[in-house]
């Protein structure tokens, strides 16, 4: 028989063992993980400063591409006049203004190529306009029956405003639009251009109109015996240059740059397809064939 002295030894021993299992266990599990995260930490430091050189190259790509393109830039601003330099002479062009833009650098260089702006429409307020469709005045000012949709009034809208602008003169719709302050119009009304410029684009605010005008009045425009090209700025928010395609017409998207005002005497002189900066462009510009020689005095 073992004794109580026996039992007592026992189990101090299993104690002392578990004891010096757990502290042994816990000093290399520690170890372990402060190995784990020592490996870790340097593994973040690698990244950390291959991200930071990969950074860096970009930046420098960027300043790169940015200076190339002023320097492009100021290329074009300088040869672009002389480029441009009476290519127009004569020609009447009017614009039909979409969008609001600052259009002063595209009077100056069709003023530069000799054109002579007949007519610059421009539709404001669309956002009022477009919840002044649905009145009755609007209806029995446009003769659309009852039944007749915002689609239908819109076009009937559309029709009528290109073709008092360009061939019939001042009527009835471009007195109402002026009256409620819709539409600015400086030139001569119902004098039919040799070109017609039109200005695209839209906000989120002015998407509306997008559908509602924009494709009614290029298919009107498109319709008339007038060369028509379809342009816009860089910057807007969202593109009219694929309704502007839809209907054949060739497409300008950044005529806030130097580039897309060159391209713009180009298409109006003769040249076809789209040009500019943006995904829907085939080219920066249009391919010269016949470059007139470039004077350096002015």
């Amino acid at each position: 028989m073992y004794g109580i002295r026996y039992h007592i030894l026992t189990l101090v021993a299993v104690f002392l063992s578990l004891g010096l299992g757990l502290l042994l266990g816990g000093t290399l599990g520690e170890q372990v993980i402060v190995k784990q995260q020592t490996q870790l930490l340097q593994k973040l430091e690698e990244r950390y400063t291959q991200s930071k050189s990969d950074n860096l190259k970009l930046q420098k790509q960027s300043q790169d591409l940015t200076q190339q393109t002023t320097d492009l830039q100021n290329v074009m601003a300088q040869v672009g006049g002389h480029y441009a330099h009476d290519k127009l002479t004569g020609q009447k062009v009017a614009v039909l203004q979409l969008q609001p833009a600052d259009l002063s650098s595209m009077r100056s260089t069709l003023e530069a190529a000799g054109a002579v702006l007949s007519t610059a429409a421009e539709l404001q307020d669309v956002p009022s306009l477009t919840a002044a469709l649905s009145s009755d005045e609007v209806r029995e000012l446009l003769g659309v029956d009852a039944a007749g949709d915002e689609a239908a009034r819109s076009t009937a809208l559309s029709k009528a405003l290109v073709h008092e602008l360009f061939t019939q003169g001042a009527g009835p719709v471009t007195s109402w639009l002026q009256a409620h302050n819709f539409l600015n119009v400086t030139g001569t009304i119902g004098s039919k251009p040799d070109h017609l410029i039109l200005v695209g684009g839209a906000t989120d605010a002015t998407r509306p109109r997008l559908r509602l005008f924009d494709l009614p009045l290029i298919q009107e425009v498109r319709a008339l015996d007038v060369h028509a090209v379809g342009v816009e700025c860089s910057d807007v928010a969202l593109s009219d240059v694929v309704y502007f395609r839809e209907v054949g017409l060739s497409t300008v998207d950044n005529i806030d740059q130097v580039t897309g005002r060159v391209a713009l005497i180009d298409v109006l002189t003769g040249a076809k397809g789209h040009f500019g900066t943006k995904k829907t462009a085939q080219a920066l510009l249009p391919y010269i064939t016949n470059a007139k020689e470039v004077s350096t005095s002015q």
